[in-house]
């Protein structure tokens, strides 16, 4: 079993490092990032929960895709070059 930080308002992962899924062993391990994270970068706990990451569902958001133009429903947290809404993701 291994945990996540999630933010209250947006649903997303939220991470103290560049690794984006970054994903804690054990639940004191997450709670000792939690703590680093407010004490970094202003958050206050009661923003941020602490989810087991088997049952983490990141939301859903809706693009345009470029080439069709028909609508698409992407996680939000898909980097950009991997998005059909992106020309990067269309050129080579």
């Amino acid at each position: 079993m291994s945990y996540v930080i999630v933010s209250k308002g947006t649903g997303l992962i939220v991470t103290d490092g560049p690794n984006k899924t970054r994903a804690y062993k054990t639940f004191g391990a997450a709670k000792a990032t939690r703590t680093r994270l407010c004490n970094k970068a202003g958050w206050n706990e009661s923003q941020l929960n602490i989810v087991d990451r088997a049952t983490y569902t990141a939301p859903k958001i809706t693009v345009r895709n470029l080439m069709t133009g028909k609508p698409v429903e992407i996680d939000a947290d898909t980097p950009w070059a991997c998005r059909v809404d992106s020309e990067a993701y269309w050129s080579n």
